[in-house]
């Protein structure tokens, strides 16, 4: 994966350029940056044209279900949801089967504006299979949902001393 030391406004990356987190992490900045722009041309932002392709693929979701599902946080979820619905793209409405429950519905101007949308995610996924080599989409497919359960697997045991430490919580930066 080792390649020329990449510099990005005059700083030396290479101490990171080797670090498959990194690459990927740059990869998705890069992707959302690409379908940021166009989605703000309908005043979305990726992450609120996702929630709604998912409300539309799933009719009667729970708030709660779709911040889970797309690892948002509830509280940041809730905004995006008011934010939403103030925009007349979706509405909150009582489930059919239990009143106290709350499911979200696209409105038909959040189904017009998704549509549209919609078509920015297919042309970059378009885009990114036409560099993959062969039948790399299925491939590629694999390996990162590899990559997201070797994440999600418990970490090794590296000695009886360190097992029975409890970690210490450090303050993020």
């Amino acid at each position: 994966m080792a390649g020329p030391a990449k510099k990005s406004g005059g700083l030396d990356l290479s101490v990171l350029q080797d670090r498959i987190g990194f690459r990927v992490h740059m990869l998705d900045l890069h992707m959302m940056r690409w379908l940021g722009e166009r989605c703000a041309r309908h005043g979305l932002t990726p992450a609120s044209a996702s929630v709604l392709m998912v409300i539309r693929s799933n009719p009667g979701v729970r708030h709660g279900e779709l911040a889970d599902a797309l690892l948002i946080r509830r509280p940041n979820m809730t905004k995006l949801m008011r934010r939403l619905e103030t925009r007349g793209l979706l509405c909150r409405k009582g489930s059919p089967g239990d009143k106290r429950r709350v499911v979200l519905a696209l409105t038909p101007e959040g189904e017009k504006v998704i549509a549209e949308v919609g078509g920015y995610f297919r042309m970059q996924d378009d885009l990114l299979q036409k560099a993959l080599p062969g039948a790399g989409d299925d491939a590629l497919t694999t390996l990162m949902d590899s990559m997201h359960g070797a994440l999600d697997a418990p970490e090794p045991e590296t000695s009886a001393a360190t097992a029975s430490r409890k970690p210490r919580r450090k303050a993020a930066i």
